[in-house]
């Protein structure tokens, strides 16, 4: 399955405790102390992502629009938060307007992002002083 497919699925699964949906499916809460030993700790067969770090998750997180909602915990309505198996301090709460529970159909439209690789400062310096040197046109 492909990372958003397998992130959806294991959202909506309740044999994980580190992650689950807030707010009617609109977005994902992740308690990532626990999502690292019970997801990405994982080996073999069990294995759920091929990604070794959350570092390596928050990349393919953001790779896919998921993006961090840092004022979502003071949103949380009581069922919400008494529902959050860790405290409201160790989660990370992301948000992808097509990354909705009861709604799979949505992750069609989300496509990994490709962005221009960055040159390397001493490439970006060479390629100003050749066109210092040699101007374009005359």
């Amino acid at each position: 399955l492909s990372f958003l497919k397998q992130l959806w699925k294991i959202t909506c699964s309740e044999e994980f405790q580190s992650i689950w949906w807030v707010d009617d499916g609109a977005f994902v809460a992740i308690n990532e102390e626990m999502f690292e030993t019970e997801v990405l700790a994982r080996r073999g067969p069990r294995r759920v992502f091929e990604l070794d770090s959350i570092e390596s998750f928050h990349h393919h997180l953001d790779l896919h629009g998921l993006h961090e909602l840092p004022a979502v915990s003071d949103s949380l309505d009581s069922e919400d938060e008494a529902a959050a198996p860790a405290p409201r301090k160790l989660l990370r709460f992301y948000y992808n307007s097509n990354f909705k529970r009861d709604h799979p159909q949505l992750l069609a439209r989300c496509k990994p992002r490709v962005g221009r690789k960055r040159k390397a400062p001493a490439a970006s310096r060479l390629d100003a002083e050749l066109e210092e040197s040699c101007p374009s046109g005359s």
